[in-house]
């Protein structure tokens, strides 16, 4: 075999290794770019025992976006039907019907596009009158609620939160 022929096959080797590492620095950079825009929705509650004060808040804790798909909220199984604040009513009504309250809300409707490190006050309820339930109630009743978020990072890559699992579940 002469010199130009084993010059000739190793430039191809050579080049060959280029291609496939070039392929696979990409698959790399493309990895990375999903994972440093990924949402992660998780929720948070607050109470002020002394005030009979709780908050639930909903939070992009997440370095990227987040497109909420689906929004809803169900009590016992049963999904909470209405627009806008109603099914976040019709939960407390249902939760709290022996209770004198007043409370705030607000929701997420399909579309919304919740920003990284966004945080949004998903209800705030204080008690109020004589008869004031205990904290293991409330947390009893919190417990009877589920929110179900599906949402997606940018590059569409998809994730839903389920409060009834205390955990968002994966990308996909």
């Amino acid at each position: 075999m002469s010199w130009e022929a084993i010059a000739g096959i190793s430039s191809a080797v050579i080049a060959l290794c280029a291609f496939f590492l070039t392929i696979w620095q990409t698959c790399i950079t493309r990895k990375h770019n999903k994972l440093s825009v990924t949402p992660h929705l998780t929720t948070w509650t607050h109470s002020d025992k002394s005030k009979s004060l709780y908050s639930v808040e909903l939070l992009n804790n997440g370095i990227g976006p987040a497109l909420i798909n689906h929004f809803e909220i169900q009590v016992d199984g049963y999904p909470m039907i209405g627009e806008g604040l109603e099914p976040i009513e019709k939960a407390l009504k249902l939760l709290f019907p022996q209770y004198q309250y007043t409370s705030s809300q607000s929701f997420v409707s399909k579309g919304y596009m919740m920003s990284a490190k966004e945080t949004r006050n998903l209800v705030t309820i204080q008690f109020h009158g004589e008869n004031l339930p205990d904290p293991e109630e409330v947390e009893h009743a919190t417990k009877r609620a589920r929110l179900l978020i599906e949402y997606e990072s940018i590059y569409k890559d998809k994730a839903t939160l389920d409060t009834s699992k205390f955990q968002a579940l994966p990308m996909q």
